[in-house]
């Protein structure tokens, strides 16, 4: 429904909005004619029509902070930060030509992919009471993706497009949300390969690993086949089975978190040492009047009084972001942007565990999908645990002493248990609480060989159990010279979450190593002192099974009816500085719907002479709103004395 602030705009401008300052041009203030604004206020304007997709991250937010101390950290920020330097810079240079535009677009759109900027939060922060920084972050953040948005333009300029404009307009939307704008990134990488690219070298990072090329080509081709039926908690399975996920995951930055398209600069943090997880949401200074009003007018679902726990934000309320009712706070979290929604991912110590969906319309059921975990072993011999143990043969303590040589931690024919406890712990970074000696011929050569099994029991964190099958000298110390030594002695296999198994096969004697948290097996065959095997692999393929939980309405793959806070009238064309605030600021575009919904209903009301005051009630509203020129403290108080709240 469009209202009086939408018809007061007469030229398509692309938005610059109340910011904080740091550095920006001065925003004209110049206000309408009050006719004008006011003479499309006609029965054939009521009805809404479909508006294209505003999107906010786009928008320098209205800050309301003290802004000497918000335009003193962007101007530290610009300074001391290469990141915001090179998209202050890029946003505002000039291209002599199309080789320039091509040139330098596509070197900004990779490096910023290469290194964006990025501010996250202390898990001290949810006490902060000053967030001046961060709200000049947000500002910066606005900006990059501004720059991110220049570049793409400029490509979109070029008559001639070859598959690296292709690669780059994909990446200007990757590098800053991932795949919020899903079709239009498929679109550009259906596009670049028909130019043939093959060249995804601008997605490389500079501290990828040695399987990132293959992966991001699997993200690539699996973007460019995906059905226009993809759905969010399919991709995330598709991703996790082929190794992508964590290319396609965030932990932090400027995020739609409620879905209400109203970005805030979010992260994930793990507190103590157990990791316990939160989410850290940045705080909107706004009028809780304003708020309550629209969640109760708008939503149907909402909590009552009651559920509420009065000392959080209005969203925490709800949501209880900061502690483990929202998610299971031993999880891990991420966040997917997928189709301009927000999911918030947990996975456990065994993989994906659900996926949730916050908006305000969800509030008693945030759950948006679950998962279900398949799993096959990737080892010939299944699960390890079932697989024959080897023959081994036991030491006693007191026997201890005939099987060494030369041991400092055996004096008078007894063992020092602490002691060699100690050097364990230093040797290998953990002590030992239990050990216990025994021979096996791990080497297979005909002769029995000195080993040990042991634990240790961490208590601190999450907790855990080390365990240890080491591989000895004659002197009891931890075999580190020979290469057979140190692959069975691996530091990384043999720690918290660690298991080893010697189990025979064929009538050879093998051990397996796993680390159980990574899922990293190391299999090691050794044949009369010769290395016949030593391979590293995952131990188990994990597959995951989505289900919708979601009971709503799926629209192109995502929750239809999601609601947004957005402003009631087209916010691509704010000309002036009163709808400009409006479109900055959340608080203000909440209350400016309100008093948009509540005219129109009232018109409906009246008889014609009834309207005319109405509407003439209306011109003096939007008077003083104009009048205010900008500002926001100005304008939401006129906006509390039109709904008749303070």
């Amino acid at each position: 429904m469009k209202t009086v602030f939408s018809i007061i705009t007469m030229l398509f401008l692309m938005i610059a909005v109340i910011s904080c300052g740091g550095g920006s041009k001065e925003i004209n203030q110049t206000s309408q004619n009050t006719n004008s604004q006011t003479s499309v206020l006609s029965d054939n304007q009521k009805a809404e029509s479909k508006k294209e997709f505003f999107d906010m991250k786009y928008v320098y937010k209205g800050i309301r902070a003290d802004k000497s101390k918000c335009d003193e950290e962007i101007k530290n920020l610009r300074e001391y930060n290469e990141e915001t330097k090179r998209n202050f810079d890029f946003l505002n240079r000039k291209f002599a030509n199309d080789d320039e535009r091509k040139k330098y677009s596509i070197e900004f759109i990779s490096n910023v992919n290469y290194d964006p900027f990025s501010r996250v939060f202390s898990s001290w922060d949810k006490y902060n009471e000053d967030f001046t920084e961060y709200y000049a972050a947000e500002y910066l953040y606005a900006e990059q993706n501004l720059a991110l948005k220049k570049a793409r333009e400029e490509l979109l300029k070029l008559n001639k497009k070859d598959a690296d404009i292709y690669l780059a307009l994909f990446l200007s939307h990757f590098a800053c949300d991932s795949l919020y704008y899903f079709e239009e990134e498929k679109k550009y990488l259906i596009e670049w390969k028909k130019a043939g690219g093959t060249n995804i070298a601008m997605m490389i990072e500079k501290y990828d690993d040695d399987n990132a090329y293959s992966n991001k080509m699997k993200l690539v081709n699996y973007i460019i086949e995906a059905p226009n039926s993809l759905r969010a908690e399919k991709l995330i399975a598709d991703a996790y089975k082929d190794n992508f996920y964590r290319y396609i995951s965030k932990n932090t930055g400027y995020i739609d978190l409620f879905n209400e398209n109203n970005y805030s600069l979010t992260s994930i943090e793990y507190e103590g040492t157990a990791r316990l997880s939160s989410l850290i949401s940045i705080p909107e200074i706004f009028n809780e009047n304003i708020i309550n009003k629209y969640i109760k007018t708008y939503v149907t679902n909402r909590l009552s009084d009651d559920k509420i726990k009065d000392y959080l934000p209005y969203y925490q309320n709800y949501y209880n972001i900061y502690d483990g009712d929202g998610y299971n706070e031993w999880n891990e979290l991420s966040f997917i942007e997928f189709n301009k929604n927000t999911f918030v991912v947990e996975s456990g110590n065994e993989g994906l565990v659900n996926m949730h969906y916050y908006n305000t319309q969800f509030m008693n059921n945030h759950i948006y999908a679950s998962f279900k975990q398949i799993k096959n072993y990737n080892f010939r011999l299944g699960d390890i645990d079932k697989a024959e143990s080897a023959e081994i043969n036991s030491i006693s303590m007191n026997d201890l002493k005939d099987y060494t040589k030369g041991s400092k931690f055996i004096s008078f024919g007894k063992f020092n248990e602490e002691e060699y406890s100690s050097y364990i712990g230093e040797a290998m970074g953990w002590p030992l609480h239990s050990v216990y000696f025994f021979l096996c011929d791990i080497n297979n050569d005909g002769k029995e060989e000195l080993m040990l099994s042991g634990e240790y029991i961490y208590s601190g964190g999450r907790g855990g159990t080390v365990n240890y099958t080491l591989l000895l000298k004659d002197n009891l110390e931890i075999d580190f010279d020979s290469e057979i030594g140190r692959l069975i002695n691996d530091n990384g296999l043999q720690d918290l979450h660690c298991i080893q198994k010697i189990y025979t096969e064929d009538g050879k004697n093998k051990i397996f190593l796993l680390n159980k948290s990574s899922n990293e097996a190391f299999d090691i065959f050794i044949d009369k002192n010769e290395i016949k095997n030593a391979e590293y692999f995952d131990y188990i393929i994990y597959n995951y099974q989505p289900k919708l939980e979601w009971k709503g309405s799926i629209l192109n793959g995502v929750p239809e009816g999601a609601l947004k806070t957005d402003a009631s009238f087209d916010m691509s064309k704010a000309e002036n500085a009163s709808d400009k605030a409006i479109v900055s600021d959340r608080t203000l575009r909440m209350a400016d719907k309100l008093i948009s919904d509540a005219y129109f209903a009232a018109k409906e009301t009246l008889d014609k002479e009834g309207q005319e005051e109405l509407l003439k009630k209306r011109r003096a509203e939007i008077k003083a709103i104009q009048e205010a020129k900008g500002n926001i403290k100005a304008i939401e108080t006129e906006m509390l004395n039109i709904l008749g709240i303070q």
